[in-house]
């Protein structure tokens, strides 16, 4: 843009001298080659000589007009029409003549058009009220009236989808593709890896070529040499391989479609069409169905709805392309259709035009093919993908949610340059990697703890995504599409945090960052609840488990304090809610301390005493029953314990006296008592020296029944 405005200011520098001096015809010769120009609407070749006349004759508003018409229709250019065409608003002449010289009046189309370039900068109320303002003294014979309420609907419509407007981001693809002079009509192969597109250079149009080598493109080639060319060519599709390539050329009086083929290295030189698809009328566009069987194209031929329409045609059995159809007014319509694009394994047809649900000159729509092989309803791909203005040339890839095109930009590095983008919308939405820090105040490093952060979609109760916090370094990422969501933050022991966050599809990047969050402690004790008695009372040195809850993440000390040991100390690591410690008490009072120091240095404590009282030692059942005790038996002669024991029982419990060795010849080797005899018990021959004594016991109570029953007789005798 800025090298326009250069050349066409040294265009009027120079001319401005020499004008002085030409005669009026040769003035008039100069503004007659302007008319051709416009006739033929080279624009751009017409606006320095009408420039270079406004030198000569500032007070001709014709002029002005003039200057506007050309800003109006040079792409990059359009936002200049403004004062030029309100300036020629003002001086309408009612009685123009055109393409006179001496016509120093505006003509009444002038109104059209600055309406035209008020919508074009979106200032659609100045637009209406000039379409208003034109329709009034309008003349219905000369003027489709039509067309004008069409525009005004077009300014109602650009409002609707400018309230909604659908999410692109585009990507200028840099100055190895991009240079000095104007880039368009980029078209693609399937992988993205073979791009072709026309490049503008000094005195012509050439196609140039370039492939991506490890994520760079290489430096274009220009084709013009392979193609065999010496006139404008301009691309116009690329089949999903990325070896044919179609090309629009302008002829002497119509347009015609050519091929091309990859072959090695080197593109074949350009192949006309058959007369199926060029006619004597204008053929502008054409793409081919990802198998090659299907050609659609743009013609204005007989069989047209109305202008440029899309046809389509198949190729038969011996490849040549068969009578041509047209698609039909589900896609066609009174305007001009163009660029058409085949994308989503050919079941989405792309397209401009300017009918249909239109917010502004050109709009890119698309229509989907059904089951029964019908086109749907076309639909605006939207606001800023379309804009108020001319929007042409749009390449489609995969399923259509990302494509290429050329565009006018400021900030670009030349006058039109290419750019590579992505649709995002509810069913396509752009996803972004989230990522932050969140922490505890004061949480102490022994103890690291998570923050679990959960997100939360502000539209869709089922969209929530939760994630952790590395314990060591508080940092966290996830995926989320874009949208509005809100971001809480969770921590034991610490105050919850919230805050909102949007996700923009045109933010810049892959990566929000969101700021670190920093959590609130809360916890000031720590938590310990027994679920045993405080006291236990045992009867066998049997374990003995002390069942507890303790908070989580915390140290558990244990103090054992027994009578016959050592204190012991023991520490345990609480990675539960529950906990059970178990130990094997001593016989007496066993003490338990335990002590819990929370993530926080918190601590609490508890104590459980376990008393073991063993039973008395169990006694062995005696071979024989015991004697009762006679009275005064505790010092009677003849005891019947050597030990002087007055209990009655056989001392059964006293180790017998170690055997005799055995004699030579003695098989089973007996104790022998003083009387020669020898008696065991049942206990595996353990001999028994009192044998002597069971006989004994026997008559002694047999002497007391006996005694007994004679003192009762003596008393019933003295009775």
């Amino acid at each position: 843009m800025r090298r326009a405005k250069y050349i066409i200011c040294m265009f009027l520098m120079v001319h401005a001298i020499s004008l002085a001096g030409q005669s009026r015809s040769d003035l008039r010769e100069m503004f007659v080659s302007a008319e051709g120009d416009i006739l033929f609407e080279d624009y751009s070749e017409a606006l320095p000589k009408y420039l270079s006349l406004l030198q000569i004759f500032p007070d001709n508003f014709n002029l002005y007009y003039r200057v506007g018409q050309c800003y109006l229709n040079t792409a990059g250019e359009k936002d200049q029409a403004i004062p030029w065409l309100r300036t020629a608003v003002d001086n309408i002449n009612p009685g123009y003549r055109a393409g006179k010289l001496r016509e120093k009046g505006a003509p009444y189309d002038a109104l059209y058009f600055l309406a035209n370039a008020y919508r074009i900068a979106e200032e659609f109320d100045k637009a209406l009220e000039t379409y208003e303002l034109f329709l009034k003294d309008v003349d219905t014979e000369k003027y489709d009236t039509a067309l004008v309420r069409f525009q005004m609907q077009t300014c109602h419509n650009a409002r609707i989808m400018m309230r909604k407007p659908v999410f692109v981001v585009d990507k200028n693809m840099g100055s190895t593709i991009n240079d000095r002079f104007s880039e368009y009509n980029p078209v693609i192969s399937a992988d993205e890896k073979t791009l072709l597109f026309t490049r503008e250079l000094q005195f012509y149009d050439a196609i140039f070529w370039s492939r991506k080598v490890d994520g760079r493109w290489t430096e274009p080639v220009n084709l013009t040499p392979q193609l065999g060319v010496d006139q404008d060519y301009y691309t116009s599709s690329l089949s999903p391989d990325g070896r044919t390539l179609l090309m629009y050329r302008v002829d002497t009086y119509d347009g015609n479609i050519y091929m091309s083929h990859l072959e090695g290295e080197t593109w074949s030189r350009v192949e006309k069409l058959n007369g199926n698809i060029n006619t004597k009328y204008w053929e502008s566009h054409a793409t081919m169905s990802s198998d090659g069987t299907k050609i659609f194209f743009t013609s204005n031929r007989k069989e047209s709805m109305g202008g440029l329409d899309i046809f389509m045609s198949v190729r038969d059995s011996s490849g040549n392309w068969g009578p041509a159809r047209n698609l039909g007014p589900e896609i066609n319509t009174v305007y001009n259709e163009q660029t058409p694009f085949l994308a989503n394994n050919d079941q989405t047809l792309f397209f401009s035009s300017r009918g249909h649900f239109n917010i502004g000159g050109y709009d890119i729509f698309r229509s989907d093919l059904d089951e029964n092989g019908n086109w749907s309803t076309p639909v605006n791909a939207g606001y800023p993908l379309n804009t108020p203005d001319d929007d042409l040339f749009f390449t489609p890839v995969g399923n259509g949610n990302r494509g290429y095109f050329g565009r006018f930009s400021d900030d670009g590095y030349g006058r039109m340059d290419l750019y590579s983008c992505d649709i995002y919308s509810e069913l396509n939405p752009r996803k972004f990697i989230v990522t932050g820090k969140a922490s505890v105040n004061n949480l102490l490093s022994a103890f690291p703890q998570p923050v679990k952060i959960t997100a939360s979609s502000n539209s869709d109760n089922d969209n929530i995504i939760h994630a952790l916090t590395n314990p060591v370094t508080g940092l966290y990422s996830f995926m989320l599409p874009h949208g509005g969501y809100s971001i809480s933050y969770d921590s034991d022991g610490a105050a919850p945090l919230s805050q909102d966050i949007e996700l923009r599809p045109d933010h810049s990047g892959d990566t929000v960052n969101i700021q670190p969050v920093i959590l609130d402690e809360t916890d000031f004790s720590a938590y310990l609840r027994l679920l045993s008695d405080t006291l236990l009372n045992v009867a066998s040195p049997d374990p003995v488990t002390i069942n507890l809850i303790a908070e989580e993440r915390s140290l558990l000390d244990i103090e054992v304090v027994a009578p016959d040991s050592a204190v012991a100390i023991e520490q345990y690591s609480i990675t539960d809610t529950t906990f059970a410690y178990t130990f094997s008490p001593e016989a007496g009072e066993n003490k338990v301390s335990l002590k819990l120091t929370d993530r926080f240095g918190n601590d609490t404590g508890a104590v459980v005493m376990v008393r073991r009282s063993d039973p008395p030692p169990r006694r062995e059942k005696p071979l024989y029953h015991e004697i009762p005790a006679m009275p005064g038996a505790d010092n009677a002669e003849g005891s019947m314990s050597e030990e002087g024991s007055g209990t009655g029982e056989l001392p059964v419990d006293k180790e017998p006296d170690p055997a005799p060795p055995a004699k030579a010849g003695q098989d089973n080797p007996v104790d022998s008592d003083p009387a020669g005899a020898t008696i065991t018990d049942g206990n595996e021959g353990t001999k028994c020296r009192y044998w002597w004594l069971l006989p004994a016991a026997g008559l002694l109570l047999l002497f007391l029944l006996l005694w007994r029953r004679k003192k009762r007789r003596n008393i019933e005798d003295e009775q």
